[in-house]
């Protein structure tokens, strides 16, 4: 330990924060106990967590305080698409917007041989040193970054910015691997024919899985939204009329969306489209309706709170109306407040079961969705989501998967 200097007594130990996927848990138990031995103290998400929303609560706050973000990676990690431990990754990197570039927060460690070339992992865990601990077990290079830690000297190698490629190496639609184009023979005209409408298919898919994922992302709401509103309308009425300027107006403000991962850029997207939604079906939808929407508030003098209000909105509109066809209804303003004696009012003058009702606070700024009962006005159930950070997306299918049965 004299290498890393003498240990500071007067200080509380730092923290490390392990995240992992649950089938490395033998591996990450190993590397806690390791990390505990040498005097570090570890926040591991399985020490006195109950479950539900003070687990969560308290991974988030963890992930805030903590001094450093400890990754496990694998191939556990490799082929699972989604799992907590990718929230924690996304919540590690966000903090690390805040930090100078030069202090070291980020010690990611792998398992096995996972290559960290071309690894499912957030790009900023490619720009730090990773270090092998096979299986867990510890090593001598693990020792002696605890040793590190433990002093106050972590010597780690700060983030280095990673220079951009040449625009001759850039992806581009060229480089995306296109099916072959299916060859004619003779007397199989038909069957060509059949393979070309194929080949055009996958071509397309292809081409359109090449956007960045925030631009799929807001092609799939404006679809949805579009096609449920389109369906709204009586058959004559649909057959004769012109586009409309809000369909246009989505149509251009999804084809001109360029993909910045910006949340700002994704919910000014989002509050386009819930303008426009709103202008465009009216309050004639929301009447004998089970489940009324109403439009999700936020200050009107806080953007970011509006802007993930609006996203929030609209995402969480498409889906329920997907979900449950013919079923939803929608009013053309927000409640006002962040109560829910207004949406029970709202939803009694329309007939329906349920309101679904979303509304920042300026005091704790978390956006919360409540789900109340018009009958009675109780409180079905009720989730907050921070304002920095939050995925639209997730917040529509978290909402989506906690609806009742609308047809009882």
């Amino acid at each position: 330990m004299s290498a890393a200097g003498p240990v500071d007594s007067s200080r509380p130990p730092p923290s490390v924060f392990l995240s992992y996927a649950s089938e490395d848990r033998p591996a990450a138990q190993s590397i806690r106990d390791a990390l505990r031995e040498s005097g570090l103290e570890v926040w591991y998400d399985e020490s006195a967590l109950d479950g539900g929303d003070a687990w969560d609560q308290k991974i988030r706050r963890q992930i805030r305080e903590c001094d450093f973000f400890m990754p496990l990676i694998s191939a556990q990690t490799e082929v699972r698409p989604e799992g907590y431990f990718r929230r924690e990754w996304r919540l590690a990197v966000e903090r690390t917007l805040d930090m100078a570039d030069d202090h070291p927060f980020l010690l990611p460690v792998v398992l096995d041989d996972t290559p960290q070339a071309g690894a499912r992992v957030p790009e900023r865990f490619l720009w730090v040193q990773w270090m092998k601990v096979p299986g867990g077990r510890p090593t001598p290079a693990l020792q002696a970054l605890c040793r590190r830690l433990v002093s106050g000297h972590p010597g780690v190698e700060p983030p280095k910015k990673r220079p951009d490629p040449p625009a001759s190496s850039r992806p581009s639609a060229r480089a995306r691997e296109y099916p072959q184009f299916p060859k004619e023979e003779p007397g199989q005209k038909v069957r060509f024919s059949a393979q070309v409408v194929g080949w055009a298919l996958q071509s397309g898919w292809v081409f359109f899985r090449g956007f960045p994922r925030w631009v799929r992302i807001s092609i799939y709401a404006w679809l949805a939204i579009v096609l449920m509103s389109r369906g709204c309308m009586p058959s004559e009425e649909h057959s004769h009329r012109a586009p409309s300027a809000g369909a246009t107006t989505r149509s251009s403000a999804s084809a001109n969306y360029e993909g910045s991962p910006n949340n700002s850029d994704l919910t000014d997207l989002g509050s386009r489209i819930a303008r426009e939604v709103n202008a465009e079906v009216g309050d004639h939808l929301a009447v004998g309706r089970p489940l009324l929407v109403t439009r999700f508030s936020a200050p009107a003098d806080d953007p970011a709170a509006k802007g993930l209000a609006d996203a929030a909105f609209a995402q969480v509109y498409g889906k329920v109306k997907h979900s449950h066809r013919g079923q939803v209804g929608l009013t053309k303003e927000p409640v006002s407040g962040t109560g829910t004696s207004a949406a029970v009012q709202q939803g009694r003058m329309r007939g329906a079961k349920y309101v679904l009702v979303g509304a920042v606070d300026k005091a704790t700024q978390n956006l919360t969705v409540r789900m109340v009962s018009v009958a009675d006005g109780s409180l079905l159930w009720s989730e907050s989501y921070p304002v920095a950070g939050t995925d639209p997306a997730q917040i529509a299918a978290e909402v989506d998967s906690k609806l009742p049965s609308l047809g009882d």
